[in-house]
């Protein structure tokens, strides 16, 4: 164990294991739950403020809040391919990425007041066999285990005998956990000992019923876990050409065959995993309280340059005894002593609110006899014996290759911090490259260095030779690094699966590295090592493309895109009518509801991109799942909205099992079950979290087909939608399941909501009733009536005097707002039609917004309105002055809610680049602002009957095109004012300019027609003025300071950025040529 940090740690992460003194001086060992910079808290009252960390001590069962510099750092978790860097004050450091983790703990053997320090990971073993998410093989088959099913038999003190699963039974706790008050694994092993109510098992199989436990079978009794066995194993099988596109149940035969490459829960220790050791010679047990003894002199900050030298001379300590194999564990006159309160397995980390200083006297010798139980007696603690442990400390050292090439050993993880970034352009020694510049050429590279300061990077090219069969080097050359872009395909880190291509024999194995040299290094089931091409492998992704699971993985996905997790179902599951408790429930709920509006807008705009086998199988499940989930609101609510028994949500699932088994998708599990069995406790507490995870996995999925797709089809133009005339439209979107589950969903939710907001006193609450309840969708019968799909003329043929009426309003080129006659057809929302349930007053909404954008409408932006369709519109933004964005332009296509202004507008981003520019504008072209509900807002940043459109543009112009955009990333605000925060908002300044001005080209050469003439006026005032003044940042010697951090700007930026102001100039020439040889020509028609 390596002495305290002498340094002040600078921050800290989920999982990171800290240390702090009880009130008696005594250790005490904690996981670091949230922290402030990472921390998403929506509820004020229960935040944590800069400097604070919401820790999970080991004497408690709550997690309590400290303030950083009360506590002290053991471990930082950090496994094979997190990027990593050290800290030092004022200065900027490179990155790297961990190549290896080596990590030893000190465990204490369940049931006994004995630890063994020191024990290497290779020693501790998974309780269970099998767990979810672990990647295996079948012969040369491979996927990834979805469910697993285990009967356990269990005795109980009285002799009793009973098989139980545990799928269905979820009350079954650990015994020793219990006793502190911790929440119980269902990972269950021989000689476990559980407490449990026997009449509440779900169909138990009693071997033996005696009179004792027919006598107490409604009492909490304990059992003794005689075997386990695993009965049912389900396995999302990969393969080349769909994925995880097979779920099955394989049989007890292919159980025994089956061979795991990787268990994810054993990538890192974490403070109270439970795992299994075999004793050896050479383990040392230790009492925990000596072993407590020492750890608290050892990080007693005045004695540490001592500490090692006292610990051993005391004459306090015990003499240690090494097992042997002729021995007993200990010496001949010490035993193993149950009876001392201070070294009993519960009391030893009771609450510090009890008597620490209690001894073994003040223990009623009737509860000693009665209630002791005894476990390991000393014989069973021998070499060779297998017993269960739990983690109670762990330390770890780190292998990290650094962005210069370099590799350094044995890092303490404390040394470390996460790099944290929204950066795509930083790539590290043996990464997979292409040049951005020329996509179209077939080489590739790999990274040999990189100077992080000037954003350059050696990279060693190669092609690869098909006759040859292998890549054939070209040379190497130092590039910006905002002209390369990461392989899309050669995405080989440590701890990747990969499988091989060679015809002959199919392998599987785990990537050990990627080197330098232009190969991946390689070691397959069978333990051996190979170096292998990038060609001659593929990678296999970590995740299954849909998750038949009940429970979401991490899902980068969602990392990619949202933020947010959410606070548990406890934290408001108080008075459900205090005001305080419903805020952030409805909040969270409205977040939902808006994610089901955009993900049925999008079926329904995008019925002819989404793949129909894609999207049954990734999201008609979790539709359901999110259905039975949300019975967390019923419970809390005490309504019937998501009734499992409710006829329509019966109908959709008999739909939904009839199409996926005709798609050959066997599915099982508790929603496909006749039973329906209702979900466990645990799961229902995080219920919520589980709904909006999956939500924005959704929603994420969604806009990847859909890009893929318009990929396929176009360049960086911005893309066209479909009209109405367009083929597999409207028509085909009214058969789909999808768009019915989430119409079902969408009134539910709306009636909950409601009732929330009822609770609250909202005056909205009647109307969204009315509307939910007037609207509750019936399920399609197998023979749906044929129907015509509208018009955008028909739709408002009844506002012709309408029109008439609103033309004119400005109709000189070039003015702010404008009212046009006809709406253009690559508008993204045209082939959206509205079914309005109040037209005029929608009608009556729509004239005031328009005399307000034209009375009130801020400088640099220009609103164009259309008479033939009253719910479109098309906004361009001026970039602000003082930010990086400064002379950019930016568009957006707006549609109003049928119910506008109860609920906001729909908006779209037109995107003209391949990469992100602003954290909240997304180039597939979701905005994400709380007006709209795509982000977590408070008081009037969220969307009200009040709101309105211009309130919505200020906030896009003034919050989301600022000065550091790189803060308007979820919880990146909290990086304000540190080091890292500033490094990053400064790099990420860098990319914004570029991407800006490549942007604009692109915007120049194919304009939308609608604001065609203003954009071309715009660059021709504004074009001469930027070149200029982003050169200067690269050529003058001493450029002047912009308002925003950006200088010195890096030789990368400045080789890149160069290049593309030179292509915007040729552009803007070649439209300024074409503009005066159109005058002239319009002026000889004059003549």
């Amino acid at each position: 164990m390596s002495h305290a940090n002498t340094e002040t740690i600078k921050e800290f992460y989920t999982n990171d294991v800290v240390y702090r003194h009880d009130k008696h001086k005594k250790i005490l060992f904690g996981v670091v739950v949230d922290s402030y910079e990472a921390s998403s808290d929506v509820d004020e009252r229960h935040s944590l403020q800069k400097g604070q960390i919401r820790v999970l001590w080991n004497n408690n069962s709550r997690q309590r809040v400290w303030r950083q510099s009360k506590v002290g750092l053991i471990n930082r978790s950090i496994i094979p391919g997190d990027i990593v860097r050290r800290f030092e004050k004022g200065k900027e450091t490179q990155r790297g990425y961990c190549k290896e983790t080596k990590q030893v703990a000190t465990v204490q053997i369940v049931g006994t007041d004995r630890v063994i320090e020191r024990v290497t990971t290779e020693r501790l073993h998974s309780v269970r066999p099998y767990d979810v998410d672990d990647a295996v093989c079948l012969g040369s088959k491979f996927g990834r285990i979805e469910t697993v099913d285990q009967m356990v038999s269990m005795q109980s003190k009285c002799g009793s005998i009973v098989n139980v699963l545990t799928s269905i039974n979820h009350d079954l706790d650990d015994y020793w956990l219990s006793k502190r008050n911790r929440i119980s694994f269902d990972a269950y092993y021989p000689g476990q000992e559980l407490i449990c109510v026997a009449s509440n098992f779900e169909q138990p199989h009693w071997i033996k019923k005696s009179k004792t436990m027919k006598r107490n079978i409604q009492s909490r009794q304990r059992f003794t876990v005689q075997n386990v066995e695993d009965v049912l194993i389900e396995i999302a099988w990969y393969n080349n050409t769909s994925g995880y596109s097979h779920i099955s149940e394989i049989s007890q035969d292919d159980i025994k065959k089956l061979k795991v490459l990787e268990h994810p829960s054993d990538t890192f220790l974490e403070l109270a995993d439970r795992r299994l050791l075999k004793l050896s010679t050479s383990d040392v047990l230790l009492k925990k309280k000596d072993w407590t003894k020492k750890l608290t002199l050892m990080y007693r900050p005045e004695v540490v340059p001592k500490v090692r030298h006292i610990v051993s001379c005391t004459s306090k300590t015990p003499r240690i005894s090494r097992l042997r194999s002729s021995s007993l564990v200990y010496a001949q006159n010490e035993e193993v002593n149950f009876n001392s309160e201070e070294d009993e397995w519960w009391t030893e980390e009771s609450d510090e609110s009890d008597n620490d200083g209690t001894t073994s006297s003040r223990i009623n010798n009737s509860t000693k006899n009665n209630k002791r139980h005894f476990p390991p007696k000393s014989q069973d603690l021998v070499p060779g014996n297998t017993l269960a442990v739990e983690v109670i400390c762990v330390e770890s050292k780190v292998n990290v290759v650094w962005q210069d090439g370099s590799e350094e050993k044995d890092i303490p993880s404390t040394q470390l911090y996460y790099s944290i970034s929204l950066d795509d352009h930083e790539f590290f020694p043996g990464e997979w490259v292409i040049n951005d510049s020329k996509p179209e050429t077939d080489s590739y590279g790999v990274v040999q260095s990189v100077n992080y300061l000037e954003r350059t990077a050696s990279i060693k090219w190669f092609t690869y030779s098909e006759t040859q069969k292998k890549p054939t080097e070209l040379a190497i050359n130092e590039m910006s690094v905002y002209d390369l872009k990461k392989h899309s395909k050669f995405v080989f880190r440590p701890r990747s699966i990969v499988k091989s291509k060679a015809v002959e024999e199919e392998k599987t194995g785990k990537v050990i590295d990627s080197c330098i040299e232009g190969y991946v290094k390689v070691q397959w089931l069978d333990g051996t090592e190979e170096n292998c091409w990038p060609q001659d492998i593929e990678f296999i992704p970590e995740t299954a493309d849909y998750d038949f699971s009940d429970e979401d993985s991490s899902d980068d996905d969602a990392g990619d895109c949202v933020s947010w997790e959410t606070e548990s179902i406890e934290s408001y599951a108080g008075d459900m009518t205090d005001e305080t408790v419903l805020q952030p429930l409805a909040a969270r709920l409205d977040f939902i509801r808006s994610r089901i509006i955009y993900l049925k807008d999008a079926f329904r705009q995008h019925t002819h991109i989404v793949d129909p086998y894609k999207e049954t199988v990734i999201f008609v499940k979790d539709l359901l799942l999110i259905y039975e989930n949300s019975s967390y609101l019923d419970k809390l609510l005490g309504t019937s909205f998501f009734s499992l028994q409710s006829k329509h949500f019966q109908v959709l699932l008999l739909r939904a099992k009839q199409k996926l088994k005709t798609l050959g998708v066997e599915v099982k599990g508790r929603l496909f079950s006749e039973d329906n069995i209702s979900p466990s406790i645990s799961k229902i507490k995080i219920a919520e979290k589980e709904n909006i995870n999956k939500m924005i996995k959704l929603e994420n999925k969604m806009n990847a087909q859909i890009v893929e797709k318009k990929e396929g089809r176009e360049s960086t133009a911005p893309a066209t939608p479909l009209t109405p005339d367009s083929p597999d439209n409207s028509c085909s979107s009214q058969d789909n399941l999808c768009i019915e589950l989430l119409s079902m969903l969408k009134v539910r939710m709306d009636l909950a909501y409601a009732e929330i907001i009822s609770r609250i006193g909202g005056s909205q609450a009647f109307t969204v009733v009315t509307k939910a309840s007037d609207k509750i969708p019936t399920p399609c019968s197998s023979t749906p009536l044929p129907s015509v799909p509208t018009t955008p003329e028909d739709s408002f043929l009844s506002t012709s005097p309408l029109k008439l009426n609103l033309m004119g309003k400005g109709q000189d080129e070039n003015e702010p707002f404008m009212i046009v006659e006809d709406a253009p057809p690559t508008h993204h929302y045209y082939a959206s039609q509205l079914e309005f349930t109040d037209f005029q007053r929608f009608v009556k909404a729509v004239e005031k917004e328009y005399r307000s954008l034209k009375d009130s409408l801020p400088p640099g932006v220009w609103v164009r309105c259309y008479a033939d369709r009253l719910d479109l519109l098309s906004v361009m933004i001026k970039g602000p002055a003082k930010t990086p964005y400064e002379d950019g332009l930016f568009l957006f296509d707006i549609q109003f809610s049928n119910d506008y202004p109860r609920s906001p507008p729909l908006v779209h981003y037109i995107s003209y680049s391949s990469e992100r520019l602003n954290p909240n504008l997304y180039v597939e072209g979701k905005v994400c602002v709380s007006l709209l509900g795509t982000w977590m807002g408070r008081g009037t940043e969220v969307w009200g009957p009040n709101s309105t459109l211009l309130q919505l543009i200020v906030s896009i112009q003034g919050l989301i095109l600022v000065s550091e955009p790189y803060y308007n990333e979820a919880g990146y605000d909290k990086q304000t004012d540190t080091q890292q925060g500033y490094e990053n908002s400064r790099t990420y300044n860098e990319l914004v300019i570029l991407k800006l001005i490549q942007s604009m080209k692109e915007m120049l050469r194919s304009p939308p027609d609608m604001f065609k003439s203003e954009i071309h006026t715009h660059f021709a005032e504004n074009g001469r003025n930027l070149c200029r003044r982003l050169r200067s940042y690269c050529q003058d010697s001493e450029p002047i300071p912009p308002e925003f951090p950006l200088l010195p700007v890096s030789k990368g930026l400045k080789l890149s950025l160069t290049a593309s102001l030179t292509a915007f100039e040729d552009v803007l020439i070649k439209i300024g040529d074409k503009s005066e040889v159109a005058n002239a020509n319009e002026g000889n028609s004059t003549l």
